[in-house]
């Protein structure tokens, strides 16, 4: 237990077997307790926790009329930790529409990921699972920058903008219909009190700079989706 770089909880939240590239179902806790050299039942409790917070803040979502969709729809969820985490936005919204077959959610994001990780594990994993919508959320962790004079970024914003460029062309190109998920703020007081070894931080000016653009990409790729609708689709 000594051996984890993370708490057991903090390793469990974020799927960080998913981070180590482990083919293992996120579902599967005997094999995740064996790679964290836990037990089984003790992995279980921290996971109970984790649903029970999801089942509460599923319950909070504002109730309306869900009627099944015809044919079902299945929408793949690429991103990093805020979409991987174990409480995060698809555990609640899968948690939601649970018992609806029509609707059918895939995580395919993993903590700490870049636009550049996406990228190099692109048509390994996401290009190769069937999928009608695409909820895309990453850049976060692009904007990443130490917390020194250089303020050198993970990715910069150049390479961002191509790497996203890239994914959205080879989306739509497949017919793939596309969400894409502006940043949010980040607070680097409680960054670094949840990190206190860490030297990084994030500027706002880049966060508003990575919205911008994706703004301006969500507005040419509906263009491009209007352009090949068929006429019954409008």
């Amino acid at each position: 237990m000594n051996q984890l770089p993370y708490p057991l909880e903090f390793m469990h939240k974020f799927n960080l077997h998913k981070w180590l590239g482990l083919p293992i179902d996120d579902d599967d806790l005997k094999s995740i307790a064996r790679i964290y050299g836990v037990s089984r039942a003790r992995l279980a409790r921290i996971e109970r926790a984790f649903r029970r917070n999801v089942d509460q803040l599923a319950a909070s979502l504002p109730i309306r009329e869900r009627k099944p969709l015809e044919p079902p729809l299945t929408i793949l969820a690429l991103g990093d930790s805020i979409t991987s985490d174990r409480e995060g936005w698809v555990r609640i919204l899968g948690r939601c529409w649970a018992g609806d077959s029509s609707r059918r959610l895939l995580d395919c994001a993993v903590s700490g990921n870049t636009s550049s990780d996406l990228l190099d594990r692109f048509y390994s994993t996401v290009l190769n699972q069937e999928f009608d919508w695409v909820v895309l959320f990453i850049g976060t962790n692009d904007c990443r920058q130490l917390d020194d004079p250089a303020r050198i970024t993970q990715i910069s914003a150049e390479e961002y903008r191509r790497n996203l460029e890239y994914l959205t062309d080879r989306l739509l190109e497949r017919g793939k219909k596309l969400v894409l998920v502006t940043l949010p703020p980040v607070d680097n007081e409680r960054l670094r009190a949840f990190f206190p070894e860490s030297n990084e931080c994030y500027e706002s000016a880049r966060l508003e700079e990575a919205n911008r653009f994706l703004r301006e990409l969500a507005a040419v790729s509906y263009t491009h989706l209007r352009a090949h609708e068929t006429p019954e689709h409008l």
